[in-house]
C-alpha cells in the first residue's frame, strides 16, 4: 500500500489542486453577485400580481422575447413594493412592468386604451406609445443597483 502512495503522490496532488481551485472559483462567484433592488411604487390595490419583463436588449423588446418575474403583493405597503435578485447576471437590461390584477399574464385593453397599471425602469411613461429601450435600459455589472418602477394607471 505504502508503495501504491508513493507512486501515485503526484496524482493526488493534482487532484487536490483541481478540487481547490473548483471550490474556488464557486466562492469567488457566490461572494461576489451583486444584487440588483427595485422599488415598485404607485400601486392602486392588492388584486392580482405584478409581472416584471426583463429585456435584454432593443432587439428583445422589440420582439417581445423577456424572461419574467412574478411578485405577490402581500408585502406591498401604502402602495410600494421592495424586491431584490442575486440571480442577474450583468449586463444591460430594460424592465417592464404590468399590474397584472386578474392574473392572465397579459396587458389587458379597452378600446385600445390599458386597463391594467404598467410602467418602466427608472422611466415614467406619459404617453400611450410604447418608450424606446434606451429611455428605460440600465447597465448591471460591478456593483449593487437601484430601479424605481411607478405604476401609471390610464
Amino acid at each position: 500500500m505504502n508503495n501504491f502512495l508513493k507512486k501515485h503522490k503526484s496524482n493526488f496532488q493534482f487532484f487536490n489542486c483541481i478540487i481547490f481551485f473548483i471550490i474556488s472559483l464557486f466562492l469567488t462567484s457566490t461572494l461576489s453577485a451583486q444584487t440588483l433592488h427595485i422599488k415598485i411604487e404607485g400601486i392602486k390595490n392588492s388584486k392580482g400580481v405584478i409581472q416584471l419583463g426583463f429585456f435584454k436588449s432593443a432587439q428583445d423588446y422589440k420582439n417581445d422575447k423577456s424572461f419574467f418575474k412574478f411578485i405577490d403583493k402581500k408585502n406591498m405597503k401604502n402602495g410600494t413594493i421592495y424586491v431584490s435578485y442575486t440571480d442577474i447576471k450583468p449586463g444591460t437590461y430594460g424592465i417592464a412592468l404590468l399590474d397584472d390584477e386578474n392574473k392572465n399574464k397579459k396587458m389587458d385593453f379597452s378600446f385600445f386604451i390599458p386597463t391594467e397599471g404598467f410602467g418602466f425602469s427608472d422611466y415614467y411613461a406619459t404617453g400611450l406609445s410604447k418608450p424606446s429601450f434606451d429611455k428605460f435600459s440600465f447597465n448591471f455589472g460591478e456593483k449593487d443597483k437601484t430601479v424605481v418602477i411607478r405604476v401609471r394607471y390610464i
